[in-house]
């Protein structure tokens, strides 16, 4: 964890960054950004059909809440500055996987896991669990199925 000061700065400059990038969309989604003491808030629907929307959440106790389409990945640890950029280019470009994983036989959801292509070769992951495995048998099947999202211009 970085000290209150450090995390202050990186994250003004931070700020100031992606409220700029937010400028830049305009005529391609609709942006609400708010704060409060404790938060920054960025709200992102992008106009095109099949783009992904999202929400970035950073607090000021130095975590991150992401919500990407419908899911949610709440209170991910702030490792870098420079993620936050990364993450809002990647997600405008359309580099974003919803992969749901089934259970071959029952075709029941099991897990749910989102990824975003940083850069070439990184990439943020966001997992959900819906089907606890010990409640599944060992020999089970699955099945992905992956949608892909769109860039926010086309």
């Amino acid at each position: 964890m970085l000290s209150d000061d450090v995390f202050r700065d990186n994250l003004e400059r931070t700020l100031i960054k992606l409220e700029k990038w937010a400028d830049t969309l305009t005529d391609c989604a609709a942006i609400d950004i708010a704060a409060g003491r404790h938060y920054w808030r960025l709200s992102v629907a992008p106009f095109t059909p099949g783009a992904c929307p999202f929400e970035l959440l950073i607090k000021s106790d130095q975590t991150f809440s992401l919500r990407l389409d419908r899911e949610t990945y709440e209170d991910n640890p702030v490792d870098t500055f420079e993620f936050f950029s990364q993450l809002v280019n990647a997600i405008r470009a359309g580099r974003v996987e919803r992969i749901e994983t089934l259970d071959s036989a029952t075709r029941s959801l099991v897990a749910i896991e989102t990824r975003v292509e940083l850069s070439p070769g990184g990439e943020w992951i966001g997992h959900r669990q819906i089907a606890p495995r010990a409640q599944r048998s060992s020999d089970v099947r699955e099945e992905r199925r992956t949608m892909r999202f769109l860039p926010f211009r086309r």
